[in-house]
């Protein structure tokens, strides 16, 4: 009985890190390229680059995307350095999740506002609302650089204005 119910957690756990690494990648190919591609074209894109190992088929291109199957070491070396994927993102249960572009976002402002007196911290949070809601700008284009740029922008138009 207890070699059955080993088998059955081996199992479970195996599907959880199939589905981490499905997460994983599909969160770095849409950063990488802007969107999700086909299985075809990163198929295509893997075997590119997979210089002296096995190709892959559109079908196992599928199953990474859809959390089905998950390489081997050698495919996850190239897809590691290709796309900058953490691999302890999947390979471990104590990272739950894949950080968003709004978790970036948060963290990137939360930085910038520690450092700040109140007066430039409001003038942070209004520019990056006016920076996304203005100029229609990505959030994961909403970088400390771009806050900054724009917040030195308005202060210097600020002290320009003064009396």
């Amino acid at each position: 009985m207890a070699g059955g119910k080993t088998k059955l957690t081996q199992n479970t756990n195996l599907d959880d890190a199939k589905a981490r690494f499905s997460k994983a990648l599909n969160f770095a190919l849409l950063h990488k390229f802007g969107r999700v591609p086909t299985a075809n074209s990163l198929a295509n894109q893997f075997n590119f680059r997979a210089v002296g190992i096995t190709a892959v088929t559109r079908e196992t291109a599928r199953k990474w995307l859809c959390g089905l199957a998950i390489p081997e070491v050698a495919k996850l070396i190239v897809l590691v350095d290709w796309l900058g994927i953490d691999a302890n993102e999947f390979m471990s249960k104590r990272i739950a999740s894949v950080r968003t572009d709004a978790d970036v976002v948060i963290d990137t402002i939360s930085e910038l506002l520690k450092h700040m007196d109140e007066k430039n911290r409001n003038v942070v949070l209004i520019t990056a609302w006016a920076l996304r809601e203005t100029e229609g700008l990505k959030t994961h284009k909403l970088d400390l650089q771009t806050l900054r740029r724009a917040l030195m922008f308005n202060l210097s138009n600020e002290n320009h204005h003064l009396p």
